[in-house]
């Protein structure tokens, strides 16, 4: 019993030293970003958005917390939202064998303070093997990858709003 009780001590303080080691080296959660004072509002127009992106997009906004706001100085406009399923090989049978999925988004970023405009795409592409004996599975493995998709791409955006107007 009391060596039970001596490691208690000793699991808190190792635990301890690894949280603090995990923050010093700059570790973050996965699609968490450095978000600056200035650019925690920005301003959304995405009309031209398909309803998962503009749910993507929503998601990735809040989770770095960026709020949206019409007054911002920085603005985002989603363009053009294109995605497209083409089959890329057939097996023997001459029956779909993989198929190509790609997502292309147009949008523009704004800084009304500065009068900068910059137009920018972003394109996605995944191929997956296609079983028809397991329509089933592959269906939803497929709505899986462009959920995925989506989300790649609102990351690309904000990652590309976060780095706009540091160049110039």
């Amino acid at each position: 019993m009391t060596t039970h009780l001596k490691l208690k001590p000793l699991l808190a303080i190792t635990l301890a030293c690894t949280l603090s080691l995990l923050s010093a080296c700059g570790f973050h959660l996965r699609g968490e970003l450095d978000v600056s004072d200035a650019k925690q509002q920005l301003s959304v127009q995405e009309e031209q958005a398909d309803p998962t992106l503009r749910r993507a997009l929503k998601r990735a906004l809040m989770d770095n917390g960026i709020s949206r706001d019409s007054a911002a100085t920085y603005h985002l406009t989603i363009l053009d939202t294109r995605f497209s399923r083409d089959s890329i090989s057939l097996d023997s049978n001459a029956r779909v064998d993989e198929y190509s999925l790609t997502l292309k988004v147009d949008f523009e970023l704004r800084e009304v303070a500065k009068n900068l405009r910059e137009a920018q795409s972003t394109t996605i592409e995944q191929v997956y093997t296609y079983d028809a004996d397991a329509a089933a599975a592959k269906d939803e493995q497929e709505a899986l990858l462009r959920q995925e998709m989506y989300d790649a791409v609102a990351t690309r955006i904000l990652r590309s709003y976060l780095a706009f107007d540091q160049a110039q």
